[in-house]
């Protein structure tokens, strides 16, 4: 994208630059990222917010500043815009913030970025939007005119008395604002791709709702109506941990942006707005707990308790070091559960004790691995987690120990009665221990030597060693499952 007037240009022209904040500076909204901090740092207060807003946009704007700073540094800014404002500050344009957001909000913002000579936000009692905006400009810059760069239908009012127009966003915006003055320059802003809202979803994590066939596969039971069933609860179970990612994500929002990776995440980014997440997480949720209750009572009653466990641990029980480890690793024994349920499977108190040591030292490299990549993020006390940097060893000790603890679950499990009906020749299963471990170390080792920049689970879909782990784990079974004569 070219930019209509270069240096020469702006030095001669007199009419003032205003720009606005939300959607146009950044990719985002401040509204629902005072909201979001709010119900993350004092859940109770979000109840007054109803209340605020019978008292006018600009009164709600007001409360929530007074309650929550965000930091500057970590906003998802349009580079694109900002490179225009740097080359437009260097040819000693004159810049004004037109904002909605709050005075409070606004001014540190400006503040940060060094390139505006005023700034002009909602002041508890008069929202700056739309056509009061509008109308204060025209009034402000009577004298030298202004030009105008926005985003949104509300803007519309505005360019309709600006000398020019930079529009971010659509062409169709582009074409609104040409009908009302001259368009100098268009920001172009592709909707969010199939590709990032999978992302937003976690579509990949779905390959952790595989366990809900565990049960069946346990059992050998390949007829038709479990199966059947199964496969719904996946879907079903898929939608509910997709929304709660979602809600997950939008909470976790501002400490993401200080995380090496994380920070790429769509809703961290600014790529996904907030309430186009917030709708399809509850849309999700509702599809998923309303046909899950339709569908099996005691499934649909899991995954309500799923659902209020995982937002428990978004809003408190992550903070507490250790707990949130052992919530984080039942969070896959609650899917071979609800696999269970709905299968009406009868599940070996064995295996399910040997995937709750499995799973929890899987939870425990998660954590090692974060502790280890996000070194100034845990010491600044802002990575929205209980562990201080030294706690890393520790967390090797209980997930090395946990390895072996599932280890020892399983030789106990593999000699059970429930085992011994189910396999001709049992005694080979006993390789899965020695297989089992293997992996489990090997995946210590990548945490360990700072190559493990995910989730464990979701890693093994794209290691080609996992693959031969299970092929390896899948022959054993198969031999287990024929008469060997010695």
């Amino acid at each position: 994208m070219g930019f209509a007037t270069g240096t020469q240009a702006a030095k001669a022209t007199s009419t003032v630059l205003c720009v606005d904040l939300d959607g146009t500076l950044i990719r985002s909204d401040l509204l629902w990222e005072c909201i979001l901090a709010l119900f993350k740092t004092r859940p109770a207060t979000l109840f007054l917010v109803p209340f605020w807003l019978l008292r006018g946009r600009a009164f709600l704007k007001r409360e929530l500043a007074r309650r929550v700073q965000l930091d500057p540094a970590r906003l998802p800014y349009r580079q694109e815009v900002l490179a225009f404002l740097q080359q437009q500050k260097l040819a000693e344009r004159r810049i004004a913030l037109v904002t909605a957001a709050d005075q409070n909000v606004a001014e540190p913002i400006a503040q940060h970025l060094g390139l505006f000579d005023e700034v002009h936000a909602s002041n508890g009692e008069r929202n700056l939007r739309g056509e009061i905006k509008a109308t204060f400009l025209k009034e402000r810059f009577a004298i030298s005119g202004f030009e105008y760069v926005g985003d949104s239908v509300d803007d519309l009012s505005v360019w309709r008395y600006a000398s020019a127009a930079y529009v971010v966003g659509s062409p169709a915006r582009a074409a609104q604002a040409e009908a009302l003055t001259t368009v100098k320059a268009t920001f172009t802003d592709s909707p969010a791709s199939l590709r990032t809202w999978i992302s937003a979803l976690r579509g990949h994590h779905w390959a952790k709702n595989l366990l809900l066939f565990l049960p069946l596969a346990l059992s050998h039971n390949l007829a038709i109506e479990p199966v059947a069933r199964t496969i719904a609860g996946f879907v079903l179970y898929g939608f509910c941990a997709s929304g709660l990612y979602i809600l997950n994500d939008l909470l976790d929002l501002h400490s993401d942006r200080e995380h090496p990776w994380k920070k790429e995440r769509p809703f961290a980014a600014g790529q996904l707005s907030i309430p186009g997440g917030m709708l399809v997480a509850f849309t999700l949720l509702s599809l998923a707990v309303g046909l899950g209750c339709l569908f099996d009572i005691r499934f649909g009653l899991a995954l309500i308790a799923y659902a209020a466990l995982t937002m428990f641990y978004s809003l408190c029980l992550k903070k507490i070091a250790l707990l949130d480890v052992f919530v984080l690793s039942s969070f896959y024994s609650f899917r071979i559960l609800a696999g269970a349920l709905i299968s009406s499977t009868p599940l070996s108190q064995w295996f399910l004790a040997f995937s709750l040591f499995f799973f929890l030292s899987l939870a425990m490299a998660k954590r090692y691995s974060e502790l280890l990549h996000a070194n100034d993020l845990v010491q600044s006390g802002k990575s929205g987690r209980g562990y201080r940097v030294d706690d890393r060893e520790l967390l090797l000790t209980f997930g090395v120990g946990s390895s072996f603890a599932a280890v020892v679950i399983l030789s106990l499990y593999i000699q059970s009665q429930d085992v011994r009906v189910l396999y001709r020749s049992p005694e080979w299963l006993l390789f899965l221990c020695p297989i089992v471990l293997y992996w489990l170390g090997r995946t210590w080792l990548l945490a360990h030597r700072g190559e493990l920049k995910e989730d464990p689970v979701t890693l093994a879909i794209r290691d080609r060693v996992s693959y031969g782990v299970a092929l390896a784990a899948a022959i054993v079974i198969a031999i287990s499952m024929t008469r060997v004569s010695y």
